[in-house]
């Protein structure tokens, strides 16, 4: 008889519990309520309530036990976030691309928009100027670097330039309608003009920086 009555205890709690084996789990819920917590791996779902736990194997239940304890609730924590990782700090010199098909295809991989100097880099002051107040400077580069595709279209007079390069240039010029040098212009992965900057411009790469924000 003592061996007996563990599983007689069980079956009455069992019997007390409203639940059988080969319930579903809508009846489980009727009968009982919403559970304090679901556990789940694959087809199998353990259902926690204050005085029992649930096993379900699929949609129906597989064992019914008395619960030893007030349980841990757990309700179906959500995973925890992972952040992304920032990427590292860029000090080196801005980069730029010299061909406009290549400029577009970085643009559309990286999905941002490519910023294009006209410069003649061998005989307009003005553009040295820029050159040196913009441009080489490391807050352009640490700036520019991710944000934008680079792409710089030189009109020399006095350096050797190959045929194709010439005749991309003089391409670019009617492609956007520019005049004169140096000019800068945002365009989209597409090659839609968006902003527009003429001439030179003081106040270093903080000024240019601010003009350009706007169209990242």
């Amino acid at each position: 008889m003592k061996r007996a009555f563990p599983i007689l205890a069980l079956l009455a709690a069992t019997s007390a519990f409203a639940v059988a084996i080969g319930d579903p789990y809508e009846k489980v819920v009727a009968e009982k309520g919403t559970p304090l917590g679901i556990v789940g791996a694959g087809t199998i779902r353990i259902l926690t309530y204050r005085d029992a736990i649930i096993k379900m194997k699929g949609d129906a239940v597989d064992s019914i036990r008395a619960a030893d304890k007030s349980p841990t609730i757990v309700v179906n924590p959500a995973p925890a976030a992972v952040a992304k990782p920032r990427p590292a700090p860029y000090d080196g010199p801005a980069v730029w691309e010299t061909d406009f098909g290549t400029a577009l295809e970085q643009a559309r991989a990286r999905q941002c928009h490519v910023l294009i100097l006209y410069t003649g880099s061998d005989w307009c002051p003005w553009c040295k100027r820029m050159e040196a107040e913009v441009y080489s400077q490391p807050e352009f580069a640490k700036y520019s670097h991710g944000k934008f595709v680079l792409l710089k279209l030189d009109y020399l007079r006095h350096t050797p330039q190959s045929d194709a390069t010439k005749a991309q240039n003089a391409e670019m010029l009617q492609r956007y309608n520019v005049h004169g040098y140096p000019y800068a212009l945002v365009v989209d992965m597409n090659g839609n003009a968006i902003a527009r900057i003429e001439g030179y411009q003081e106040g270093g790469p903080a000024h240019f920086i601010q003009m350009i924000q706007a169209y990242e």
